[in-house]
């Protein structure tokens, strides 16, 4: 028997005993979809000048409020299994700062406080991240604002108002999600 004849009938032969699995498509049922997305929540650089009032007397702090209303969808609500929260900063002050981050409802009481953050001087790459279960604090669904307060480390020491360095802060919020809620 020639080769050309042979390779077809070994290989018919193979493929009509070997083993197979048949399709199991219960499976299905045990599909759990768990998206998640990440959204900004709030950035700011505070420059030196920042620190001083109009009078000229320098300040121990500077509190920025921003507002987020991403629990507004019900969908997102109903879902919503964990968050995570990001933080980057960028501290090019000789000083350091602690950091007092809060998530306020619509009437600025807190839905969750962070534990509070140190920033050394000259801290280029700073990174910090929490987990918030939902099932442990149903509280943070009804956020609606988040405050982040920014303090000298040593209010006593002066500051330049005319310097060029600048405290930079990002966050974002991962959410995720289970559809099967």
């Amino acid at each position: 028997m020639s080769s050309k004849k042979f390779l077809p009938l070994l290989f018919l032969f193979f493929t009509t005993v070997s083993c197979v699995d048949d399709l199991d498509f219960d499976q299905i049922n045990d599909y759990s979809a768990t998206p998640e997305f990440t959204a900004a929540l709030t950035s700011f650089r505070i420059l030196p000048f920042q620190f001083f009032n109009s009078s000229g007397i320098q300040e121990t702090e500077r509190t920025d409020i921003t507002d987020f209303r991403i629990f507004q969808n019900s969908y997102l609500r109903d879902k919503l299994v964990k968050l995570d929260f990001n933080l980057e900063i960028k501290n090019e002050y000789n000083r350091a700062f602690i950091l007092q981050i809060d998530f306020l409802n619509s009437n600025n009481s807190i839905t969750h406080r962070f534990q509070e953050i140190r920033i050394n001087a000259n801290t280029l790459d700073y990174k910090f991240l929490e987990e918030i279960v939902v099932n442990t604090n149903q509280n943070i669904k009804n956020t609606s604002k988040v405050r982040i307060t920014v303090q000298l480390e040593d209010p006593l020491l002066a500051i330049d108002p005319n310097g060029t360095e600048e405290l930079e802060l990002k966050s974002s919020l991962k959410f995720y999600l289970d559809t099967d809620a």
